[in-house]
This record gives structure tokens, C-alpha cells and sequence, in this order.
């Protein structure tokens, strides 16, 4: 409150400034000028605390978020896409494998953040095949994925 009385002041006191500077001349011209530069220093001294303003920080007026809140939103946002890219991308590229083996199974992939970036960290395969077929898939994901066999579930068979 003591900031909006401040304020107040300032604004009393320019405006009294202006009166006894225009009060104090005589001559049209001068009393022009006058007017002039207190009309000017009025404006300035109404509109200076505008000018400290962080508009970075007011909410936004569709979304009532401020920046760094719709910053922290588009991030969790990315990173949700991104883990789903992955997942997705990773099951596919598993079941291509299983198919190459002759195997008929749907796999689930659950992904970790691991230096920023989301890797697989474990696999739900589901379906059908014989032991040999799992081992060898099973051996192709511990290599190339780097998902050692703990991490892989195998419902069916």
C-alpha cells in the first residue's frame, strides 16, 4: 500500500510543481511552454511505474500462465511425446525382430531417462514361440538394447 501512496505523491506534487511554474510566468509563450514541459512531466511521472513492469512475468491472458510456467509445461509436455516416440519405436523395431525369427508376439516397452535422453529400460513381450526362438531374441535384445533378460517379461509361449 505504502507504494500506491508513493505514487500518489509524486503524482500530487508534479501536478503542484506544474501549477506554481505556469503561475510564477507571465507572456503566452512562456505559459505555452510551460504547459508544455508540465504536461510532459505529468505523463512521464504517470506512466514511469509502468515501465518497471516484467511483462515476462504477468500470466498470460488466454491460459492465466506465465512464461516460465508455459516453459515448464511445453518441456513436460516434449518429454512425454518423446518417451512415447521411443516406447513406440522400440516395440515396433522388437516385433520386426521377433517376425524375423518366425515368432508372433506384441511387445510393450517401457523407457527410462538416462543422461537426458530416453532409452528402453524394459520389455513385456507377449505371444507365442518355441525356447530356442525366445533365447535367440532374447540374446538379440540383451546386445542391441542393452535390456538384459530380468527386464524382459515373456507372457505366453
Amino acid at each position: 500500500m505504502t507504494a500506491i501512496k508513493a505514487y500518489l505523491l509524486r503524482l500530487v506534487l508534479c501536478g503542484f510543481l506544474v501549477s506554481l511554474a505556469g503561475a510564477l510566468l507571465r507572456g503566452k509563450r512562456a505559459a505555452r511552454a510551460v504547459t508544455l514541459c508540465g504536461g510532459c512531466l505529468m505523463i512521464l511521472t504517470t506512466v514511469r511505474p509502468l515501465l518497471r513492469v516484467d511483462l515476462s512475468r504477468l500470466p498470460d491472458l488466454m491460459t492465466g500462465m506465465t512464461k516460465a510456467e508455459r516453459a515448464e509445461a511445453a518441456r513436460e509436455k516434449n518429454d512425454a511425446l518423446l518417451r512415447r516416440l521411443v516406447e513406440e519405436q522400440t516395440a515396433a523395431w522388437v516385433e520386426e525382430k521377433g517376425k524375423s525369427l518366425g515368432m508372433q508376439l506384441t511387445c510393450t516397452v517401457t523407457a527410462r531417462t538416462e543422461a537426458g535422453a530416453f532409452v528402453p529400460d524394459s520389455l513385456r513381450l507377449t505371444g507365442s514361440w518355441t525356447e530356442d526362438k525366445r533365447a535367440a531374441l532374447s540374446d538379440v535384445l540383451s546386445r542391441e538394447l542393452a535390456i538384459p533378460p530380468e527386464k524382459q517379461r515373456w507372457v505366453g509361449g
